[in-house]
């Protein structure tokens, strides 16, 4: 009989074991389940954060353009009085009436300054070159010229530069002044060295 008990203790270890075997299995798969409902979740998420994204970038395009649109229509109102103004003052000019220089001198005065405050109230702002020190982020040397007592300094504005916002949209056209070498110095006043 002892046999037969041990076979059914056996039998019975080998059941027990083939019930944890299938416990552990169903685990697995219960813990597969889940984390492919998980990941299935996760994907989902990510699929409406990236549809979220492209439509807060459509939103944002479009607000910007909105803004650019509003910023230009600003512009140009501002821009239009002096328009105005240079199509009387063409009209005039083909109506056989003429003006004086001085005349023509103060109407083109008047439109330069009306412009330069358009441009000024939109942010623009003119680079002060002459007499500064050369700035290669505001200044563009065009030439030289060769003086006794300055290096690298502007002499002379060729175009003006501009600023827009703080920021160069537009360099300095310059001349620079080149400190002259000490025998070419000598030589132009006549001196000779011993």
């Amino acid at each position: 009989m002892s046999k037969i008990k041990q076979r059914t203790e056996l039998a019975n270890k080998q059941i027990d074991f083939i019930e944890q075997f299938r416990a552990q299995l169903e685990e697995l798969d219960k813990a597969r389940r889940d984390s492919e409902k998980k990941a299935a979740e996760y994907f989902d998420k990510l699929q409406r954060l990236q549809a979220d994204m492209e439509n807060l970038q459509k939103i944002t395009n479009r607000k910007l353009e909105s803004v650019t649109r509003r910023a230009s229509e600003g512009l140009v109102l501002k821009l239009l009085p002096i328009l105005d103004a240079m199509q009387q003052a063409g009209s005039f000019a083909h109506s056989g009436k003429s003006l004086s220089t001085e005349e023509i001198a103060v109407g083109l005065r008047m439109l330069q300054k009306q412009l330069t405050d358009v441009l000024r109230s939109e942010g623009l702002e003119e680079i002060h070159a002459v007499g500064q020190p050369l700035d290669p982020e505001r200044h563009e040397v065009v030439s030289y010229v060769e003086k006794d007592d300055q290096d690298d300094i502007v002499t002379e504005e060729v175009r003006r530069g501009y600023l827009l916002n703080g920021k160069v949209i537009r360099p300095s056209l310059v001349i620079v002044s080149k400190r002259r070498s000490n025998s070419e110095s000598e030589r132009g006043t006549g001196e000779s060295s011993p």
